[in-house]
């Protein structure tokens, strides 16, 4: 099993928009499975990598706050799938549509 310690966070952004933020300033990750966020949690000397944040923001992925997937009648020559996995490449989980009808 791999264990990975992310340690001094500044802010944790859940992705929830009911509870954006999440107290805390770790997370702990077994196998790539999220095990545990809060305070303190995780075993630094048990862990495979150790990651200190410095106080920066983590998120569960990026966010596309404006995006056109589809733009008006240029669909039938656009690849929305081949633009969906550039983004999901790219790190963004998150897609604010700015405004489709076909969406």
């Amino acid at each position: 099993m791999s264990c990975a310690l992310f340690k001094n966070i500044g802010t944790i952004v859940s992705g929830d928009i009911d509870e954006p933020i999440i107290n805390g300033d770790s997370i702990w990750i077994e196998d790539g499975v999220i095990k545990a966020v809060g305070n303190g949690v995780g075993d630094e000397s048990s862990a495979d990598l150790v990651i200190d944040c410095a106080g920066t923001t983590v998120t569960p992925g990026l966010i596309d706050s404006h995006c056109h997937v589809i733009l008006g009648d240029f669909t039938s020559r656009q690849n929305q799938i081949g633009f969906l996995e550039s983004e999901v490449h790219g790190g963004v989980t998150t897609i604010i549509s700015a405004g489709e009808v076909h969406l």
